[in-house]
């Protein structure tokens, strides 16, 4: 009988063991990942500015948008607005409308950031969009 006992028990500790475990390995996980990120962000500023006006998916995200002319505003010349940009962001177009976009780190997964700028006749800036979407892998 104290045989049983003595498996019976061991038996039920492994197997309560598993849990605590897998619990022990996605916590630490996602501590991590929620490190990764938070460095990522601290390292480019804008970025971080912008994510923490709006964290969550937007098609066109107002709070991101305004962190996004605080660095650079309304009225700033195309270059300057591109110097400032292309520290973060990879940048397409020359003339005309000019499409930002970057692929950042996310707890689970990555966020696609895209910013889409248009300037005036003059070459400055006059309007801008952020546009934020969590991809889930």
């Amino acid at each position: 009988m104290r045989k049983f006992v003595k498996i019976a028990l061991v038996v039920c500790l492994t197997v309560l063991s598993v849990p605590a475990a897998l619990y022990l390995f996605v916590w630490l996980w996602m501590w991590y990942k929620t490190a990764e990120v938070d460095s990522f962000y601290q390292q480019h500023r804008l970025l971080g500015e912008m994510r923490d006006r709006q964290s969550d998916s937007a098609n066109d995200s107002a709070p991101a948008r305004e962190a996004l002319l605080r660095i650079v505003p309304l009225g700033t010349d195309r270059e300057a607005v591109l110097a400032a940009l292309r520290k973060e962001l990879s940048c397409q177009g020359v003339a005309g409308p000019i499409n930002c976009q970057i692929m950042s780190p996310n707890v689970l997964g990555y966020k696609h950031w895209i910013v889409d700028l248009e300037f005036d006749a003059d070459d400055h800036l006059s309007n801008a969009h952020v546009t934020i979407w969590n991809i889930f892998l």
